[in-house]
């Protein structure tokens, strides 16, 4: 099986990588991102075929502005900020720098990504984890909620992916659990306790992952 991050920051890489179950890099991996996010950068992709090139640099990774932190995962637009901020998708790049290798890195990553959906050989597990809490570790810029219908563009992904391959899942793991719209029944949802901080919310998914 191959386990592919959708967010909505890196514990879902963290999560893989303790549990032996990170076996490569996808885009997705350790970016503050959210689902609607997600569902568009696939749609260009699989949808409507961009050309990858163009996907990473006017879409993906345009980060015309940068963002500075005032406690976790609260952040603000900052000029000597030292976040990239895709301010068109309001979307964090944390860990990077923008030069020509990282680009060439996100390339790699979505040829990646679009080639093990298309192809079909093995069975393909999307996960996305909730921040902790509303309060804390809630994604925010500039004091505004950024994710919103999470479970709305979480089942319009379940159905995208669909079209393309019919060998795959995805799992939700939310501690929020303030949702309206209703998942799609055939998405694996685990319900966890509000909690502080990412650290604990990992206890929590370890133990789901193990039983």
């Amino acid at each position: 099986m191959i386990y592919i991050p959708i967010g909505f920051q890196c514990t879902n890489a963290t999560l893989l990588k303790n549990n032996t179950k990170r076996s490569c890099s996808f885009p997705f991996d350790w970016i503050l991102s959210h689902p609607k996010f997600v569902f568009e950068m696939l749609t260009l992709l699989l949808e409507n075929n961009i050309n990858i090139k163009d996907l990473v640099e006017n879409f993906f990774f345009c980060c015309e502005k940068r963002a500075n932190v005032n406690e976790h995962e609260h952040y603000y637009i900052d000029d000597n900020g030292f976040v990239l901020y895709n301010s068109k998708y309001d979307v964090l790049f944390t860990n990077d720098t923008y030069n020509i290798e990282t680009i060439d890195k996100y390339i790699r990553r979505f040829e990646k990504l679009k080639n093990i959906i298309n192809t079909k050989d093995e069975e393909l597990c999307f996960i996305y984890i909730s921040p902790s809490s509303t309060t804390n570790g809630n994604f925010t810029i500039d004091g505004k909620n950024v994710l919103c219908d999470v479970y709305f563009y979480l089942s319009q992904i379940y159905t995208l992916i669909g079209k393309y391959n019919n060998n795959y899942k995805i799992i939700v793991f939310d501690a929020l659990n303030n949702e309206s719209t209703e998942l799609n029944k055939n998405i694996i949802l685990y319900k966890l306790n509000s909690c502080n901080n990412w650290e604990e919310l990992l206890s929590q998914i370890n133990i789901q992952l193990l039983n």
